[in-house]
């Protein structure tokens, strides 16, 4: 391998084939121009030479942020993550990644350019999870155009995203809870939220929940899969995200009791309308059998809450509300962790942590109890120390 040398003008420059075009098979060559002096242009060319032959070489593109990263999306990320968090991405993409750096060339892009656009999104009032979010399609994407040959180095391995916020979880007591059922007996989708309440469920997992996955004799439902919104006004039956979510839940007879009336009045349903019920074996559906939309369920709980006259909180923290109950009874963690699907006992702990302190002071009541109960006068002959 050799460089091709000319001087124009008062300055030297030198060419050097770097490979094949691998779509047209045409030779492709890199010009270097600027030298004052041939020795300076052969001392590039040589280190250039010595890159390509031992593989280190990158011809960096001239592609801009914006393009690659929408071509990425489409080709890459839509392929290796679910749909509902390809176009929760894709989002992200949109609205804030183009718009801000879709004009930078990727070989230009620089550690100081993401630390700045990370810097104005938080003053922009976005939330550190948020920014976090932005970095994890970054550096992805980034990490791809590296393989790809796009860039030498990947800016966003060094750049550190902000520091994740705990996000504050809001819970009903036991008097609230019940509140909330008694004022929702009757009435449309009661039986979502004696499962949340009761089992600690996530929306989807209800949403998705089949008969088929329902043992009423014995008391016990079986977790399996999980309904997701993919962003397009569409719906998606999936199966758990990880084997612990996939799990049996055992069920207090109040909710057996509950889904078996539930069931009755379904079959009423199916017979009023005949062929147009579309039977998918759903415990929870809308009057015609068809899945219920995660976000219109949302909606629907929050203006039930409003109207019950308490805390206005999340669907999700209905399922924060069960583990707190739990844990406050003084329910072993690990078997709070395996209801709820959670990975390991220390995801539980870790995230329940407000409970602790509360059942700190009952150990420490129940320890004082129980050794004033066990206080006995030691027998004549023991001897002590």
């Amino acid at each position: 391998m050799k460089g091709y040398f000319r001087k124009r003008g008062s300055k030297w420059s030198f060419s050097i084939d770097i490979g094949r075009d691998p779509e047209t098979g045409k030779r492709k060559q890199k010009t270097v121009s600027g030298f004052k002096t041939k020795k300076e242009a052969e001392k590039v060319c040589a280190e250039l030479i010595a890159q390509i032959e031992n593989g280190s070489y990158v011809n960096a593109s001239s592609d801009t942020f914006g393009p690659f990263i929408l071509n990425y999306m489409e080709t890459v990320a839509k392929q290796e993550t679910r749909l509902s968090t390809y176009y929760s991405q894709l989002s992200v993409v949109k609205n804030h990644l183009v718009p801000e750096l879709g004009r930078v060339k990727l070989k230009d892009l620089s550690p100081i350019h993401l630390q700045k656009f990370y810097n104005m999104k938080l003053k922009e009032g976005l939330s550190n999870n948020y920014v976090r979010k932005m970095h994890g399609v970054i550096n992805k994407a980034l990490n791809t155009a590296l393989k790809w040959g796009m860039i030498s180095k990947n800016p966003g391995s060094l750049v550190k995203p902000p520091r994740a916020n705990k996000r504050d979880i809001h819970v009903w007591s036991m008097e609230q809870a019940n509140h909330f059922l008694e004022f929702m007996k009757g009435k449309r989708n009661y039986i979502v939220f004696v499962l949340a309440i009761y089992t600690g469920m996530r929306r989807g997992e209800i949403l998705a929940l089949r008969w088929q996955d329902c043992n009423l004799d014995e008391g016990k439902l079986s977790v399996r899969q999980t309904l997701y919104g993919t962003g397009i006004d569409q719906l998606q039956f999936r199966e758990t995200k990880t084997k612990a979510a996939r799990r049996v839940i055992s069920l207090p007879p109040f909710v057996v009791n509950c889904l078996k009336k539930h069931k009755t009045e379904q079959n009423e349903q199916k017979l009023r309308l005949g062929n147009a019920y579309k039977s998918l074996d759903l415990v929870v559906a809308t009057p015609l059998g068809t899945p219920v939309e995660p976000n219109t369920m949302n909606d629907y709980f929050q203006k039930q809450t409003k109207h019950a006259g308490l805390p206005v909180i999340r669907f999700h923290d209905l399922r924060h509300t069960h583990a707190t109950i739990l844990l406050r009874m003084g329910e072993n963690p690990k078997l709070v962790s395996e209801r709820l699907g959670h990975a390991s006992v220390t995801i539980t702990l870790d995230t329940y942590s407000h409970v602790l302190p509360d059942m700190q002071k009952d150990l420490a009541a129940n320890l004082e109890i129980a050794m004033r109960n066990s206080r006995k006068p030691l027998p004549s002959n023991t001897l002590v120390d």
